[in-house]
């Protein structure tokens, strides 16, 4: 639930901070007062594209943030604690800062995420339905994506598993394609891929040769001042004064020392005996390492040769030397596919059949179980619609097989209306008024509502075009769903503003040569003069009053 709302340099909203409640909230006012304004503001907040156009003429950036209430989103908590961010207190803190470059950035609880992550976690909280949406439910491909809303993942499985298949089969086919549109592309191709491989191959690379080579160039290029030290070293250990001596001297000394006084020098003994072989075996060490190091210049060169050649074949393909070997088993793979190109056309022919076979056999369960869901949301959508004043409507969705599976399926699924009693069912885009769009769209909200788990959703004039009785019954719809979650409406209706459980009034004022939006909750006697103003859509009355004190007091039992 959106419990606050607070904008600073928005569009023509200087500094504006609004607290919303649960229940239903209307936003009323003149045109152009700035109702859609907010709106837009919310969206920033749930990860709608940014402009600079939003930043307030003369300011650097735009701020929007708003404090949910998360105590009921499981999904929401979910998706923050996958992504780190605390959610040990029952609200969230969502700042969106838009700059005039037109660049933006995000913040959940102080901690800047990405858009993708923002919306990611907003969807859980918060749905905006303006006019462009129901404008989607006229095209035909979204409507099998709410048919897969409604099953709630009843399903999936067998989605997944047609997904996965379908996908399988599409890259088998091009793969077919590929080789068979190659023919003397796939030869050149040919030549240049056993060139690179007999280069590859040659180099007999190893992942780490190009360290051990550093090392053993740099021993090289050194051994003069590595002997040298390497002897000074040695010496140290094996002259007159040579330390192993002296440790060995000590360590009797202690062994004396422990025949008196048994036990109190015991761990020095120890630890002089462990330095002692310690010493010792590096002095062997050091003579091993000294004789093995000289000057060897025809050895530097082939090393250096061979680190040469290695760092030619980095440059040359751009790789570093795992990649290059990854690459290699790569072409190789490649050159025996070419090389064998009728087998390998031959088994990819037999394999694309199988798919297709299994994509047909999949797709037809996946029709079957969505045809089941597809008439219970019929029914449902019907049931919806007749009681927003369709009473003769009826909806059907029909399922059309396709000439070609696709990603989706192997049939068509569009919806189709009959607003009126013996009027054929036809495509929405054909036959729905704006009004009857509305409703349509109405009534899946109410239907998807109580199932996706949002706290809140915010209506932008949904209720355009429509009026009378059927203002009166989508009224009453947007109640019903207030009941289950928190409903904010911009509306220009009388019927939905008498039913609200608060009324917000949005005007815009001129103060020093600016425009500024304000927001006032309305109570008692000025709710009734701006719900008597929308019934009369000029001057306010003494009727037009009365008429709304009683659509209050009706509305209120």
């Amino acid at each position: 639930m959106l419990q606050t709302l607070s904008i600073k340099q928005f569009a023509i909203i200087d500094e504006l901070e609004i607290n919303f409640s649960d229940g239903l909230t209307v936003l009323s006012g003149e045109t152009g007062a700035g109702k859609s304004i907010i709106i837009d503001a919310i969206g920033q907040l749930i990860g709608m594209r940014a402009s600079s156009d939003f930043v307030r003429h003369g300011e650097k950036k735009a701020i929007i943030e708003g404090i949910f209430d998360i105590d009921n989103s499981k999904e929401a908590i979910t998706i923050l604690e996958d992504l780190s961010i605390d959610t040990t207190e029952d609200f969230l803190i969502v700042k969106r800062e838009i700059f005039s470059t037109g660049k933006s950035m995000c913040r959940i609880n102080n901690q800047i995420v990405t858009l993708q992550d923002l919306r990611k976690v907003m969807q859980a909280l918060l749905d905006i339905h303006g006019q462009h949406e129901t404008q989607t439910l006229l095209k035909q491909k979204y409507h099998l994506q709410l048919l897969d809303n409604y099953a709630e993942g009843r399903y999936e499985n067998l989605l997944t598993d047609y997904t996965q298949t379908y996908q399988a089969y599409k890259t088998k086919k091009k793969e077919l394609q590929d080789l068979e549109n190659a023919d003397q592309a796939l030869l050149q191709r040919l030549d240049l891929l056993k060139f690179q491989n007999d280069e590859l191959k040659e180099a007999n690379l190893d992942e780490s040769e190009s360290e051990q080579l550093e090392q053993d160039i740099k021993r090289i290029q050194n051994s003069e001042n590595l002997s040298l030290a390497l002897n000074n070293a040695h010496v140290t250990l094996t002259d007159e004064h040579a330390i192993t001596d002296r440790l060995y001297d000590l360590s009797n000394q202690l062994s004396a020392i422990d025949e008196i006084l048994p036990g109190k020098y015991t761990e020095l003994k120890e630890n002089v005996d462990q330095f002692y072989y310690t010493l010792d075996d590096a002095k062997h060490q050091l003579y091993d390492e000294l004789t093995n190091t000289e000057f060897d210049e025809q050895y530097l060169n082939e090393l250096e040769s061979r680190m040469n050649l290695l760092n030619n074949l980095k440059r040359k393909y751009g790789k570093d030397i795992p990649e290059l070997i990854k690459y290699q088993e790569k072409i190789e793979h490649e050159i025996n596919k070419i090389e064998n190109y009728e087998e390998s056309t031959s088994q990819l022919r037999k394999d694309i059949e199988s798919l297709y076979n299994d994509v047909l056999t999949i797709g037809k369960k996946l029709s079957a179980e969505r045809r089941k869901e597809a008439q219970t949301l019929r029914d449902h959508i019907v049931e919806e619609i007749q009681n927003l004043q369709m009473k003769d409507a009826n909806l059907e969705i029909s399922f059309k097989p396709l000439d070609e599976p696709n990603n989706e399926g192997i049939e068509f699924v569009e919806f189709l209306i009959s607003p009126n009693k013996g009027e054929p069912l036809k495509s929405l885009n054909k036959i729905a008024s704006g009004g009857e769009l509305s409703r349509i769209m109405l009534a899946l909200k109410t239907i998807f509502v109580k199932s996706r788990g949002q706290t809140a959703i915010l209506f932008d004039e949904v209720d355009s075009g429509v009026s009378g009785q059927a203002a009166q019954k989508m009224a009453e719809k947007m109640k019903d769903i207030a009941q289950h979650i928190q409903v904010i409406c911009i509306s220009h209706l009388p019927q939905v503003a008498s039913m609200s459980d608060h009324h917000l009034l949005i005007s815009k004022a001129s103060n020093e040569d600016r425009t500024t939006t304000k927001v006032k909750e309305l109570l008692d006697d000025e709710r009734i003069d701006e719900i008597a103003r929308m019934i009369s859509g000029a001057s306010v009355t003494d009727i037009t009053r009365q008429n709304a004190k009683e659509m209050l007091e009706q509305n209120s039992n």
